[in-house]
């Protein structure tokens, strides 16, 4: 419907979820990767059957009269976005040459990431993937000074060290394959809760982009030249006691002095 009502502009995300909403939705985190592509498979026939209902039956779905109206207004089907957090969940997304986003995950680990989708490609015979095909969101907070940056990057660390969840929630067990088990394990910390790290060090992982328009500038830059180049920058600007004038200040900021810049990487 939302394609219909906005002409073809809406890009669809598959997202397989964080840890701790596991319990509370009371969904098993063993096997949610097959569940995550048997969904896909559901909507993407549905999106492209174009001759009457179909039934579905699949080892966690099963429905009866498929048959959705309105249709999407792009054809085949709007552009589809798939999230991952390690290279191990790559494979599929890049068989199907999907967009693969990455959130908060890093310089280090969002080169593993994307290396993993571009290798993939490559062996399956595809050639390398365009720019357009990578996708990283991260904290984001421009101000008209280094400290003005700062001071709201501060505020918006909120999001991730104010974590509301128990640590046990972080990794249930049957959620990360062994190897990524026994990789966490061996760290002796979860790679989803932030709340030990300063300001400086997630602005050194590329976690956070916070500065004067210069320096944000150059974060990006440094992140984009380390993991090989990406396409697509999803900025969280907004989150705990950032104040809406703070908020919208430093989206303007971006929007005015640091992304006209970045349209040279593309």
């Amino acid at each position: 419907m939302v394609d219909v009502i906005s002409r073809g502009r809406v890009e669809v995300g598959f997202v397989r979820g964080v840890p701790y909403e596991i319990s509370a939705m009371n969904s098993k985190p063993v096997g949610m990767p097959e569940r995550l592509w048997e969904a896909h498979d559901l909507i993407l026939k549905a999106w492209t059957t174009h001759d009457g209902p179909f039934n579905w039956e699949s080892e966690n779905f099963h429905h009866r009269q498929v048959n959705i109206w309105p249709r999407p207004w792009q054809q085949p089907h709007p552009p589809v976005w798939v999230t991952a957090l390690s290279p191990g969940s790559i494979a599929p997304v890049a068989d199907h040459h999907y967009v693969v986003a990455t959130f908060l995950t890093g310089k280090d680990k969002t080169k593993d990431i994307f290396s993993a989708y571009r290798d993939r490609r490559l062996t399956q015979g595809h050639g390398l993937p365009d720019n357009d095909r990578t996708a990283y969101a991260a904290l984001v907070y421009t101000g008209e000074t280094d400290a003005e940056g700062q001071a709201g990057a501060e505020k918006l660390m909120w999001y991730i060290t104010h974590n509301k969840v128990p640590p046990h929630f972080s990794n249930p067990p049957g959620y990360n394959s062994v190897d990524a088990v026994v990789n966490v394990l061996k760290s002796g910390k979860s790679p989803y809760l932030f709340g030990n790290f300063s300001l400086d060090t997630l602005m050194n992982q590329g976690i956070v982009f916070a500065g004067s328009p210069d320096t944000v500038y150059k974060q990006i830059r440094e992140f984009y030249d380390t993991v090989g180049g990406f396409g697509h920058l999803l900025i969280m600007g907004q989150a705990g006691f950032l104040e809406h004038d703070e908020t919208m200040k430093g989206i303007r900021l971006f929007g005015r002095e640091v992304y006209p810049r970045l349209k040279d990487l593309a």
